[in-house]
Order: C-alpha cells, then sequence, then structure tokens
C-alpha cells in the first residue's frame, strides 16, 4: 500500500473507533470531561486562587495523557474480545497506520474537553497567539507520547481483567502524583528530582511555561533549567515510547 493508502486506512481506523462511538453515544464526551473538571473544581474550592490557572493547565494535560488509557483499553479489548488486530495484521494495513489510526479516535474522544479547558485558561490566563500554538504543540507530543505507551503495554498481557487496574494505575500516576495540577515548587526541595522520573513532568512545565505561569524546578546545574530541557524530555520520552510501540509490541499472536 502506498503512503496515501496507509493515511487513508488510518482516518479510517480513527472513524470505526472514534467518530461513530461519539455519533452515537454523545456522553462520551461528558465522559471524558468529568474526571479533570471534578479534579479543577475542588481545586478551585479548598486550594489558593492563585493555583487555578495551574489546575486549568492541568485539566488539559489529564485529558491528553488519558488518551492513553483509552488507547491501551480499546487496542487490548479489539485485540482479545473482538480479533480484529489479526485481521489487520492479515491486511497490508502497517503497524504504524493503526497505531496512528487508533491515536486518532482517542484524539477524537478527548478533543471537545481539551477545547473547553483551553477556553477556560484563556479567560484566566489570556496568552498571546504564539505561546497559544507552542502549548497545543506540546499537548501533540504529549498525545503521541501517551497514546505510544499505551498501545505497547496493550500488547503485553493476554486477559482483559490484567489490563484496566494496570491501565488505570499507570495512567492515574502520569496525570496525578507529578506536578500536573499544581506547580514543581509545592513539591519539598529534596524531592523534586524524583518528578523528573515521570514524563508527564516535562509537559506539565512546558505548558505551564507557554501559559506564563511561574513555578518550574530549578537546579545547580543550569543546563537543567529552563523550558529546552524540558522539550529534550518530553521528546526523548516521546520517540522512546513511540519506537517501544512500533518495534517491541507484540503485534502478531504468537
Amino acid at each position: 500500500m502506498s503512503v496515501r493508502s496507509q493515511a487513508y486506512a488510518a482516518i479510517r481506523i480513527c472513524y470505526f473507533n472514534g467518530i461513530i462511538p461519539l455519533w452515537r453515544s454523545p456522553l462520551l464526551i461528558a465522559a471524558v470531561f468529568l474526571t479533570p473538571f471534578s479534579f479543577l473544581f475542588f481545586l478551585f474550592v479548598i486550594a489558593p486562587h492563585a493555583l487555578f490557572p495551574y489546575g486549568v493547565v492541568g485539566g488539559i494535560l489529564f485529558t491528553t495523557l488519558f488518551t492513553g488509557s483509552g488507547m491501551l483499553n480499546d487496542c487490548a479489548y479489539l485485540r482479545l474480545e473482538r480479533q480484529l488486530q489479526q485481521v489487520f495484521v492479515a491486511s497490508p494495513v502497517t503497524p504504524l497506520a493503526y497505531i496512528l489510526g487508533m491515536a486518532l479516535s482517542e484524539l477524537a474522544f478527548s478533543i471537545p474537553a481539551m477545547t473547553l479547558f483551553l477556553v477556560i485558561l484563556f479567560l484566566v490566563q489570556p496568552i498571546g497567539a504564539a505561546a497559544g500554538v507552542a502549548l497545543v504543540g506540546v499537548l501533540l507530543l504529549t498525545w503521541l507520547m501517551a497514546t505510544s505507551l499505551g498501545f505497547f503495554i496493550s500488547t503485553l498481557f493476554s486477559q482483559l481483567r490484567e489490563i484496566w487496574p494496570v491501565g488505570t494505575l499507570v495512567f492515574s500516576t502520569l496525570s496525578v502524583l507529578p506536578p500536573i495540577f499544581y506547580p514543581a515548587t509545592e513539591i519539598p526541595a529534596d524531592w523534586r528530582w524524583v518528578a523528573y522520573l515521570a514524563p508527564s513532568t516535562f509537559a506539565a512545565q512546558l505548558a505551564d511555561h507557554f501559559a506564563g505561569l511561574g513555578g518550574a524546578i530549578t537546579t545547580s546545574i543550569p543546563l537543567l533549567n529552563g523550558p529546552w530541557f524540558d522539550v529534550v524530555g518530553l521528546v526523548g520520552f516521546t520517540l522512546l515510547f513511540g519506537v517501544a510501540a512500533l518495534y517491541f509490541a507484540r503485534w502478531r499472536e504468537p
């Protein structure tokens, strides 16, 4: 198949797994929005109002990161329960086209909630057009990172009941514990290095930077301070998980 045919296949997969379910069950949009909005609501009620913009950015990133959880669950379900992945294995569709199509379908679920959070962000923390474009770029990289990781994990298990708790644990940890809904300066200084063990920290630092918020992690090493280090970290994890999904995931059943 040509590149054009592979791109068309990815779009059709997105339509099958994303657009059709949304068209038939619009309440799925509310379900995606509910959890990050709940965090934002409690942050607004119990935390100082100065932290509210961090909560809005956190809501955007939480929604983006959980495309990985949806990717994990959907790919595992289609592989193990419906045996659909085997159909694509036997077809001319490449693993890249399949993964991209499934990732786009997860993005389709999340775009309404992400858009609403972005509107809230522009209302509480106005940013320029260039910063807005950069923020969207961070979200796209985060989406690619999360969905690549989700697909890779989905191929490691042979039973659905093993998938759901693992997916919830992994992506809840990446979305709640790191400094996403709060500035990294709230972490005790001696423990801030631990935050960098989570790839979502790099995305959060960049998102806060482009949103005009402070609270970035600073160290005694000048090279590790500033947005360029976060760019390298986010791109590096995205490439790492992308390579894992394409070359180390179990595409074919044994």
